[in-house]
């Protein structure tokens, strides 16, 4: 059994590989917008992540500070409600402490 490799079978082969190859450049191409999309959506995420973490210990330090401010001026109009500050003093003690 003789067994012959043309010119033309060598050709073919080279364009079938050669077509194999443009192929899938293609496609990684075409979906290398969509890879990069979601990589983007995923670094977005975290940081919205982040950023409503900071937000909402703002939002309990914002509060704590207008709810000493409230006690300070309630003691500066009566005249009374030490224990009242010495509450608000322990709590934004263990804020403090705990941050």
């Amino acid at each position: 059994m003789e067994f012959t490799i043309t010119s033309e079978q060598i050709l073919g082969f080279c364009t079938f590989v050669g077509a194999i190859w443009a192929f899938w450049k293609i496609i990684k191409e075409v979906q290398k917008p969509k890879a990069d999309l979601v990589e983007k959506v995923k670094l977005h995420d975290e940081l919205l992540k982040k950023d409503n973490e900071r937000l909402k210990e703002m939002e309990t330090s914002n509060k704590l500070i207008l709810q000493c401010l409230l006690i300070i001026i309630n003691h500066d109009i009566t005249g009374n409600g030490i224990e009242k500050m010495k509450e608000t003093r322990d709590e934004l003690q263990e804020y403090l402490i705990n941050k």
